[in-house]
């Protein structure tokens, strides 16, 4: 008689993706399930697979429900997933910060199968893979364009994440666990929407405005790229990305004429009104020959001296709050208080990966599952056909549409 076997539903993809998003090797993990790394190493190329009772331990190992194993890997397509910061950041970070950027999608891709999101408006405003073309002049236009489509005006942008959101972005954050990756951005063929996650490690408000808007400008100037393109070209997809934010962020004429000082005191002033902070205003005065190069540098170097360079004045979050993405949150919200699904059937059945990372991807507080054993009373009512007539007509119910 055969042992039973997985290898019938098996997804092997997703035993790589569940691994790489808890940062552990196959030889770790090898460990914990009293197996040889060689084993996990077969299971991930998919000649063998778990049997059921080493399934749950898999699960239990990995935090994620024995369904999860079972889930399609949707196509999210070549782009490149962007980093603010490669070179520092360690390969094994970098892998698992991608892996939990796939899990941000899934979560995203699931609450769509019950919700209509926001329309995607993420104009051509470039066209796919001319960025190597680009000049500086050209990514001051590009800003004074994404300004004008989105009807910002000249003014500073209160709140970036809410903008990045009601464009068509999904945004998360994460525990990334080192300050060398600041956030990370991509494009998934599998809704043709755009993703961000940020890093919740380096936790101001204007740290917070800065990584939204780095993340939007490779979205914009760097849709197509793949991963051998950033590769060869990192240093220049950076330099463009660090500009445009900049320009999208500070617009030219209208942040020029409030310059008034050129001195730290002077930019600090303008730190509340343009949500910017004051390294970031600096380097933009410097771009725009405000400052010469060594004004800037002086001022950088005073700066440091003042230990601005690690925490500036207004930047704790009882000083600033820190904007939180609100769409997952609020679409997770609304399914279980409409009783489309229970928070059981999100956590074990839908969602599939453990309830921590749910509530800290999603924006959720903090041990918004841990009712999900709760059972919820439900009302008697009469079979149909009983012979009793209907007081009020069925009312047919529509999908909720999130806004």
């Amino acid at each position: 008689m055969s042992r039973p076997s997985t290898k019938g539903f098996f997804v092997k993809e997703r035993l790589i993706e569940a691994r790489e998003a808890r940062g552990i090797t196959q030889a770790d993990l090898g460990k914990v399930l009293g197996r040889s790394g060689s084993t996990i190493s077969n299971w991930e190329r998919g000649e063998q697979a778990p049997e059921p009772g080493t399934l749950d331990q898999l699960a239990r190992a990995l935090n994620v429900a024995p369904g999860y194993f079972a889930k399609e890997v949707p196509d999210h397509g070549r782009s490149a997933i962007f980093f603010r910061s490669m070179a520092n950041a360690t390969a094994r970070v970098r892998t698992r910060s991608k892996a939990r950027v796939r899990w941000l999608q899934h979560i995203s891709l699931v609450l769509q199968q019950t919700l209509e999101f926001p329309d995607i408006d993420f104009p051509e405003f470039v066209e796919e893979n001319a960025y190597t073309n680009l000049k500086d002049a050209d990514l001051e236009r590009i800003a004074g364009e994404m300004r004008s489509h989105w009807r910002l005006g000249d003014g500073p942008i209160a709140n970036i994440v809410l903008l990045a959101e009601n464009i068509g972005a999904v945004l998360g954050v994460d525990n990334v666990g080192s300050t060398a990756i600041d956030g990370q951005g991509s494009w998934s063929n599998a809704d043709g929407r755009p993703y961000i996650l940020l890093a919740k490690d380096k936790y101001t408000a204007y740290r917070r405005q800065m990584d939204v808007a780095h993340e939007i400008a490779h979205l914009v100037l760097h849709r197509g790229v793949d991963g051998e393109q950033l590769d060869r070209d990192f240093d220049l997809i950076e330099h463009q990305a660090k500009y445009l934010a900049c320009a999208f962020l500070l617009p030219f004429r209208s942040f020029s004429s409030e310059v008034f000082s050129l001195s730290l005191d002077g930019f600090l002033s303008m730190k509340r009104r343009w949500m910017v902070s004051v390294g970031a205003m600096i380097m933009r005065a410097h771009h725009l020959e405000i400052l010469s190069d060594a004004a800037a540098q002086k001022l950088l170097k005073y700066r440091a001296t003042r230990g601005w360079h690690r925490q500036e004045p207004l930047d704790l979050p009882t000083e600033t709050p820190v904007e939180e993405p609100r769409l997952l949150r609020r679409s997770v919200e609304m399914i279980v208080s409409e009783r489309v699904r229970s928070k059981r059937d999100l956590v074990h059945s839908d969602i599939c990966i453990g309830a921590s990372d749910i509530e800290l991807l999603a924006s959720l507080p903090e041990g918004y599952f841990d009712d999900t054993g709760t059972v919820v009373a439900f009302e008697p009512r009469l079979r149909s056909g009983s012979g009793q007539s209907s007081a009020a007509p069925v009312v047919p119910f529509h999908r909720p549409r999130v806004c």
